[in-house]
């Protein structure tokens, strides 16, 4: 009968490319336990179907399989099951792809949205009216929403608890932010300036859903006169006031609630001279400019 040949814990090392302390962990686990062991020197001797095993381990774990899983694919030997993994294991990975894509897309949308902030920011002060606000179609787009009556509300405030929780309900909800928080006014024109109560709904751009939520709506798709404010809020109602004056002065009129988009916005900068809020306020003409 041929002598089984066996192979040291550091030829296993060798040939397999697998630490030594790799191995001595997987003998403690159960999962690779040497066929002989000299308890006088400690010494561990593997035999040629636990080298195959010892390979048959670094190569799951290349390919992404956790212990308990390798444990299991060993301890069956059966190729049908050794089949099932790794097409389970398939299933995992193009999970974990779809998920690095969204967050990729997620990044790339909010360096498209920091960069257009910054762009705001390196513009020198406009002084002529006609430069400060223009007239723009507004373009439909998707947002997760979430609107409640604020108590006492005053804008200088800004409520960074709702901003938090709409930014973490998409989170939750798997969706892929796109774009900025959005902030609409369900009251009188500046109502929210007076502190009282006001109905604020708080948004954030999100892809189209596949799946039925009744929170997701569309907004956009309207005229509308637009400014960028830059820096906090102490003085942005002033803003508002010349925003409706340039409006009256060119014959429109303010048909809609008032939103305010934050391109960079207090959640993404403690820094609050580099805030930039876009005021997106729906108009209709009422007569030819003269």
């Amino acid at each position: 009968m041929k002598e089984e040949k066996y192979y040291s814990i550091g030829q296993v090392s060798n040939i397999c490319k697998i630490p030594i302390k790799t191995l001595r962990y997987y003998d403690e686990i159960g999962l690779l336990i040497p066929n002989i062991r000299k308890e006088t020197s400690n010494y561990r001797y593997y035999s040629k179907e636990q080298l195959i095993i010892a390979f048959m381990i670094r190569q799951l774990r290349s390919l992404g399989f956790n212990l308990k899983d390798i444990k299991a694919i060993i301890s069956e030997n059966k190729m049908n099951f050794y089949i099932d993994s790794i097409l389970g294991r398939l299933r995992e990975i193009d999970d974990e792809i779809f998920q690095l894509e969204k967050k990729r897309k997620e990044n790339e949308s909010l360096l498209k949205r920091l960069r257009e902030g910054n762009l705001y920011l390196k513009e020198k002060t406009k002084i002529h009216e006609e430069d400060l606000f223009k007239i723009e179609m507004i373009p439909e787009i998707q947002l997760l929403c979430s609107r409640s009556v604020i108590k006492s509300y005053h804008n200088e405030e800004v409520s960074l608890e709702r901003w938090i929780a709409i930014n973490e309900d998409a989170l939750t909800n798997g969706l892929e932010i796109t774009g900025s928080i959005y902030v609409t006014f369900y009251t009188e024109l500046f109502g929210q300036f007076f502190s009282k109560d006001c109905d604020i709904e708080f948004a954030i751009q999100v892809a189209e859903d596949e799946k039925v939520n009744e929170n997701i709506h569309k907004f956009g798709g309207f005229l509308a006169a637009t400014t960028i404010y830059k820096g906090n809020y102490e003085n942005i109602f002033k803003t508002y006031i010349a925003l409706k004056r340039w409006i009256d002065n060119n014959n429109y009129e303010v048909c809609g609630n008032i939103t305010e988009q934050f391109i960079i916005s207090p959640i993404d900068t403690r820094n609050e001279d580099e805030h930039v809020t876009k005021i997106i306020v729906p108009i209709k003409m009422i007569g030819k400019k003269k």
